[in-house]
C-alpha cells in the first residue's frame, strides 16, 4: 500500500518552510495577461518597456505577424516563445532593475524587425 504525500497549505511545525522563488513572489495579474488585452502577447518586450503600446514592442508585433507568422520556424518560435515567454517577463517584474539590460539587448532586434517589415 502506498501512502499518499498531501501538500499542506499551512506550516508544519518541525518542517522547513520551502522558500519562495522568484517567480513565485509575483502575483497572478502580471504584465503577462497582454494577450488578453491587446492583439497578442510580447511579454518580455511589454515587461521590459512598461507598456504594450511603446513603438519597439508595436514593431516586434508586426515584425511577428508580417514574417514569423509566414514560416514554419517562426511559428514554433512564437509558440514556444507563448510558453515561456511570461517567465522572463515576470521576472522582469520580480527585479525591475534588469529592465534597461533587457530594452538595450531588445534594441538590434527591433532596428533588425523595422528593416524587415518596410
Amino acid at each position: 500500500m502506498s501512502k499518499k504525500r498531501h501538500k499542506h497549505q499551512f506550516h508544519v511545525p518541525g518542517r522547513k518552510k520551502r522558500k519562495k522563488k522568484w517567480h513565485d513572489r509575483v502575483d497572478g495579474d502580471c504584465c503577462c495577461i497582454v494577450g488578453e488585452v491587446f492583439d497578442g502577447p510580447c511579454f518580455v518586450a511589454t515587461a521590459a518597456h512598461g507598456d504594450a503600446a511603446a513603438e519597439p514592442v508595436r514593431t516586434l508585433r508586426m515584425y511577428r505577424d508580417a514574417r514569423l507568422a509566414r514560416t514554419y520556424p517562426g511559428r514554433v518560435f512564437t509558440k514556444v516563445y507563448y510558453r515561456y515567454g511570461r517567465y522572463g517577463a515576470r521576472f522582469l517584474r520580480a527585479f525591475p532593475v534588469f529592465k534597461p539590460v533587457v530594452r538595450l539587448a531588445l534594441r538590434p532586434l527591433v532596428a533588425y524587425a523595422r528593416t524587415r517589415i518596410r
